[in-house]
């Protein structure tokens, strides 16, 4: 008899620990609409791959109209060129200075230009820029 209650509380938990793993691995919905024109406005990143952006790094981008990038990883200066195109955003290679700083912000710079680097889509929602792909994600707010 103890048996069979243990089997039901173990095939139970076997249900809930299925039920969660298939909601987490649900498709993201996509119904919103592209962000039309990114273009010469200052993003400030809120938020890196979910995680929000730490200490005093000020981590921007800019996007200009003639296909530039430029800004910031908290600490190193960035350039390059972009395409955003039918709704794909993508980077070409991008050039970046070589400043000596903190573990912390080298990390969290490393952990940016990553995602840039495999973001390929943008959203505009709430006013904020959303920027999605290949497992990662940016969050960035216009700046003055």
């Amino acid at each position: 008899m103890k048996i069979n209650i243990l089997k039901q509380y173990l095939l139970s938990a076997i249900a809930v620990c299925a039920l969660l793993l298939s909601a987490s691995c649900a498709p993201k919905q996509a119904n919103y609409p592209i962000f039309e024109n990114p273009t010469d406005t200052k993003w400030i990143v809120e938020d890196i791959d979910g995680k929000p952006v730490e200490g005093f790094a000020h981590i921007w981008m800019r996007l200009d109209s003639d296909g530039k990038i430029y800004g910031s990883g908290g600490c190193n200066s960035f350039r390059g060129d972009y395409s955003y195109v039918n709704g794909i955003f993508r980077t070409g290679p991008l050039g970046t200075t070589r400043k000596t700083c903190s573990k912390g912000i080298n990390l969290q710079e490393f952990k940016f230009m990553q995602a840039l680097d495999r973001v390929d889509s943008m959203q505009k929602r709430n006013g904020m820029l959303y920027m999605e792909g290949q497992g990662n994600s940016l969050l960035l707010y216009k700046g003055h």
